[in-house]
């Protein structure tokens, strides 16, 4: 594993330290993705070089960013954004289900810059990088709870070293993570609807005598987004996401 980068002294007293820090902080919050030059930040990068953002600091202020907004939110399912955050801010895949679906309500509910700081200042950020160091692929350790499922999952999401994170917009581990599988098992063939997904939810408003209180949507990923979207809008509760069953 290549070593953390820690910014060791204070940036303003050894600058080229402190430019690899940057460097290194804008290839894992951007995914190794090229950026260009009206995408970097200044203002942002000068904020650190005097003292005024900690590295963690740095790392908020760039997944914060427009640039980021524009490259991650604005391109890809919000299922693909969320588990691209996990990969950029705490170093590893969502864990489960659960996990992936509560950001995606909090990124609905409470907006863009709040799924980010939902990351960057949580008890686990702070536990794995403190305030000074680089975030990095924690994949490759042993993580408390992980598994090899969780290492499968973790490089289905490694783009390569010479990759970038934005090639795909769809989500890589819903799949996995609804029917508690490995992302391999999303590449194999299936026939009916075995690449749909079940969708159950219930309703504030009513639906019908003659329909169940717990409701049922069979959607492609494509299209998840908006269902749920749609769903959200009329009161609804997503209870559960997972496979469909196969005719």
């Amino acid at each position: 594993m290549t070593e953390p980068t820690t910014l060791s002294s204070a940036a303003n007293v050894d600058t080229s330290h402190a430019a690899d820090v940057i460097r290194q902080t804008y290839r894992q919050v951007f995914g190794n993705r090229h950026l260009m030059e009206l995408d970097v930040n200044p203002s942002i990068e000068a904020l650190f070089i005097n003292g005024d953002l900690t590295v963690q600091g740095l790392v908020t202020a760039l997944a914060q960013s427009e640039t980021y907004k524009k490259l991650f939110l604005e391109n890809n399912s919000p299922y693909r954004f969320v588990e691209l955050n996990f990969k950029h801010l705490l170093g590893r895949p969502p864990r489960d289900q659960a996990e992936l679906m509560g950001h995606v309500r909090l990124l609905q509910e409470e907006g863009y810059e709040a799924e980010i700081a939902s990351y960057t200042y949580s008890d686990e950020y702070l536990s794995a990088f403190g305030i000074d160091q680089v975030p990095y692929n924690r994949a490759t350790q042993t993580l408390v709870g992980g598994s090899t499922l969780f290492f499968t999952r973790a490089k289905a999401l490694d783009a390569g070293f010479a990759g970038y994170d934005n090639a795909e917009t769809d989500s890589k581990l819903l799949n996995s993570l609804c029917t508690d599988s490995s992302p391999e098992a999303q590449d194999r063939r299936g026939v009916g609807n075995a690449k749909s997904l079940t969708i159950n939810w219930t309703s504030r408003r009513q639906v019908g005598a003659n329909r169940r209180a717990v409701q049922k949507s069979v959607v492609t990923q494509t299209s998840m987004s908006a269902t749920i979207k749609s769903i959200l809008s009329q009161g609804g509760q997503i209870l559960s996401i997972a496979k469909a069953n196969s005719f």
